[in-house]
């Protein structure tokens, strides 16, 4: 195989359906001049959470914040892969790590991966009035709680099940009331304070329910379900 070929992206899809990328310092520019990502197309994974790692195969808590590029309709293919034309909508100005990327030496890719990752921050003004609102549902959601409490609150422990439901109403309610009073757009939500703790409960295999009279449960959900 000459280098040309090795070097050609064979189009096959495989990179864009394992997960979008992690977001870099390189890529700002490409967001902030509404030709690439914008919000609504960015996920926060906040730290402490579990995410897995693409290098090391392996899940595990995040020790700082991470922005990625959100899967679609449920899945993680990259939210910008059209399956029907087989590309990147947004190939000319797709993030640092795809430009990295290259299937047939993933060590380039490496290289980059953890290389001066953004967080909320970068791309949030200094003074704007959701940077308290953020960290205060980082206060009253932390994502290595909602991990610490998953099991327990479905084996009967009923401080962490209250715990837990508290966490749960917060951030219902958080993501329903700022569009609705700033209007923004609903879509937003997962940038500006990451993925819904009912999304993270199911990462340990944890359910919410809600029993008559508005009582909140949580439930082991069974395996392969």
């Amino acid at each position: 195989m000459d280098t040309q070929n090795k070097n050609t992206c064979k189009q096959c899809g495989n990179c864009c359906r394992e997960g979008g990328p992690a977001l870099h310092v390189e890529d700002l520019e490409i967001i902030r001049s509404g030709q690439g990502p914008d919000l609504v197309h960015i996920v926060t994974l906040r730290r402490g959470e579990h995410a897995y790692d693409q290098v090391t195969n392996s899940f595990a808590p995040l020790k700082e914040e991470l922005l990625k590029l959100k899967g679609s309709q449920g899945t993680w293919t990259c939210t910008f892969y059209s399956n029907e034309a087989a590309m990147c909508t947004i190939y000319e100005h797709r993030p640092s790590e795809c430009r990295a990327l290259n299937c047939r030496a993933p060590e380039e890719l490496y290289e980059v991966y953890t290389h001066e990752r953004i967080s909320r921050r970068d791309l949030i003004p200094q003074g704007h009035p959701l940077l308290e609102l953020i960290d205060e549902h980082e206060r009253q959601c932390p994502a290595e709680e909602i991990a610490r409490l998953a099991t327990p609150a479905t084996t009967g422990d009923a401080e962490a099940a209250e715990r837990l439901a508290h966490m749960v109403r917060y951030d219902d309610e958080i993501r329903k009331l700022v569009p609705e009073k700033s209007g923004m757009d609903p879509e937003g939500m997962d940038f500006f304070f990451g993925r819904p703790v009912r999304t993270l409960l199911r990462q340990f295999a944890t359910a919410v329910n809600i029993e008559k009279g508005g009582k909140m449960v949580f439930r082991k959900i069974p395996k392969g379900q």
